[in-house]
């Protein structure tokens, strides 16, 4: 099972391991950095090919972290996406989304998440 260990602005350790980036956590457990349009950190709106590649994977539910003073929006054809295949889609700012994440992933379930670490 994935956790997240702790996050701040511009960071996240997720298993032990600190990222200074975005992270995208597969239900499989896998864990990969963000692709965004800022150097180090993704941009402030969610896109719809990001959420395909996520959602690949079968999840009970998809955690969504818009930053840590919850900035970032999920675009309006990423939304569309995530309404065709009736994901439960959970948006929160980041700090109270990692809780969840955690809260869900110790009870079995399987979770898919998009963390945003910065504003």
């Amino acid at each position: 099972m994935v956790k997240v260990d702790g996050m701040g602005f511009g960071w996240i350790i997720v298993d032990g391991k600190k990222h200074r980036h975005d992270v995208v956590i597969f239900p499989s457990g896998e864990v990969k950095r963000r692709k965004g349009g800022f150097l180090m950190f993704g941009s402030h709106s969610f896109k719809r090919e990001e959420f395909e590649e996520l959602c690949k994977d079968k999840m009970d539910f998809l955690i969504v972290g818009t930053g840590t003073n919850g900035v970032a929006t999920i675009s309006g054809e990423a939304q569309r996406l995530l309404d065709e295949l009736k994901v439960e889609t959970i948006v929160l700012p980041s700090l109270e989304a990692v809780k969840k994440f955690n809260e869900f992933a110790s009870h079995g379930k399987k979770v898919g998440a998009i963390i945003h670490v910065t504003c």
